[in-house]
């Protein structure tokens, strides 16, 4: 029997709480560009995302896709959990600081269908099904399976202090964050560079056949999971001012390392030496980070595309991480039209790139 294709669905707050529909036809998710995208079985997830119990010694990362995240990431479990290098290379990160909106990924590219509205070919997917049997163990089996089928309760069980992970937009997170008032970490990128690593990252983890410049095209429409950066990232903008919130930008990081350490380390309350920075800035290389199995997501190739996927193709989910890559890809006129794009969605505000 096939599988079931879709299109990614609208979904906003007010839906969720009032309750999503059980189905809807692919026409009504075709029209809906311009908000946060998710896969039609996002409704199992979402009210129970947003009553989601918070802990006061969290420590959470929120992102869009593709900003740099695995990498701050791994900064933060490592100052939360006193520099412990070899969990951090022997435990996959996505179980020691899960994403909680994990089950928005287990989807593979299909095909295409134009949208009425905009003339746009847009995805169709098909939920995949994790094969957990390349794991090695049974445990980790076990670990893998519950956090793409019972994310929540995975991270329930946590033992504190969690350290939890997110590309859901601020309006989609618990509620209780704003309540509790943990500490969150939210990092932002150049959206040009973020667009060449989502291009990658469809092309790698989703199966998607598509040229760059259609990519580039549905990017700037908001056509793909997540949907609009520009939403994405003035939810936590406008709230960089309060005390629990720490925002990042990737170049910043890349740029100085060591420092970005250190304002982790401050805004987290964690005291580290220089040494400890240094220990840190080394184990964060991009060789090291991209060789690492537990930071690289060869668990997520192997389990929803194919094992051994990296060695046979030479595309990492650890890619570049070069500030700027845009430029090898994007034509002057390509990079113009972006631009453009950005001013657009920035200007009246200080969010510069």
């Amino acid at each position: 029997m096939s599988k079931k294709l879709f299109c990614l669905k609208a979904i906003d707050k007010k839906a969720i709480q009032q309750g999503m529909k059980n189905d809807s036809s692919e026409e009504d998710s075709l029209v809906q560009l311009g908000k946060y995208l998710v896969p039609p079985f996002y409704k199992d997830s979402a009210k129970k995302i947003l009553d989601a119990s918070i802990r006061n010694d969290d420590v959470w990362l929120v992102s869009y896709l593709r900003t740099g995240s695995t990498w701050c990431q791994e900064i933060i479990w490592l100052i939360v959990n006193n520099l412990d290098f070899e969990t951090a290379q022997t435990k996959v990160q996505q179980i020691r600081a899960p994403v909680i909106d994990t089950m928005n990924y287990l989807i593979r590219h299909v095909d295409f269908v134009k949208c009425p509205k905009t003339g746009l070919n847009i995805p169709r997917y098909e939920k995949v099904v994790p094969s957990l049997e390349v794991l090695p163990n049974e445990n980790y089996r076990n670990q893998i399976n519950q956090l793409c089928t019972d994310t929540l309760n995975f991270v329930a069980n946590l033992s504190s202090p969690r350290t939890i992970k997110s590309h859901l937009t601020l309006e989609l997170l618990p509620e209780q964050l704003m309540s509790v008032k943990p500490k969150i970490i939210y990092v932002m990128r150049d959206p040009k560079d973020v667009c060449v690593s989502l291009y990658f990252l469809h092309k790698n983890l989703f199966n998607m056949k598509i040229d760059f410049e259609h990519f580039c095209e549905l990017f700037m429409n908001d056509a793909l999971i997540a949907g609009p950066i520009f939403e994405h990232y003035f939810s936590f903008w406008n709230r960089r001012h309060e005390s629990n919130i720490l925002i990042l930008r990737y170049e910043d990081l890349k740029a100085n390392t060591s420092d970005a350490i250190r304002q982790i380390a401050r805004f987290i309350g964690k005291t580290l030496t220089d040494d400890d920075v240094e220990a840190i800035s080394k184990y964060l290389s991009f060789s090291n980070m991209q060789k690492n199995a537990a930071c690289n997501l060869k668990v997520g190739t192997d389990v929803l595309k194919a094992e051994g996927v990296y060695t046979d193709t030479g595309n990492y989910f650890v890619r570049k991480g070069i500030v700027g890559d845009h430029k090898n890809h994007m034509t002057p006129a390509l990079i113009e039209k972006f631009d453009k794009w950005i001013e657009e969605n920035t200007r009246g505000t200080d969010l510069k790139f």
